[in-house]
């Protein structure tokens, strides 16, 4: 399968988007409105899950305000703890916590790194996991 090529200009807007959220952390309004001007790219780019992903995750942060999902928490096969019960991975970020503003910038700068290669077949598996993370919430 042929990769696609993300164009300078998009990568651009990705760029741009991940230095004002390093900076400013995820403003609402202002993170929803980059995301909604970056969807464009990626339905020129044919490349339906990212743009899928990008308005669920803009719909997502209009909704709630923020963003919560812990992208980054390690995933635990079917595991079992000493005592023989299942580990949960948490799949939120506790907003109320003292790491709040710091664990949601990451989780959110590695989902844009995610829209950079859309063709890496690992991206598309996270990209699919976040899809189906955003439609286990019934928002969608």
């Amino acid at each position: 399968m042929e990769e696609t090529i993300i164009s300078k200009e998009t990568l651009e807007s990705i760029d741009e988007l991940r230095a004002f959220v390093q900076k400013n952390g995820i403003v609402k309004s202002d993170v929803v409105d980059k995301l909604l001007a970056l969807r464009p790219h990626f339905i020129e780019h044919n490349q339906p899950l990212v743009t899928r992903v990008i308005r669920m995750t803009a719909e997502y942060i209009e909704h709630f305000g923020y963003f919560n999902l812990n992208l980054l928490a390690e995933e635990i096969e079917a595991e079992d703890d000493e005592e023989g019960e299942a580990i949960e991975v948490d799949e939120e970020i506790d907003m109320d916590g003292e790491d709040s503003f710091t664990e949601s910038k990451e989780n959110f700068l590695y989902l844009l790194d995610l829209f950079a290669h859309p063709d890496n077949q690992v991206n598309k598996e996270e990209l699919t996991r976040v899809k189906h993370l955003y439609l286990d919430r019934d928002l969608f």
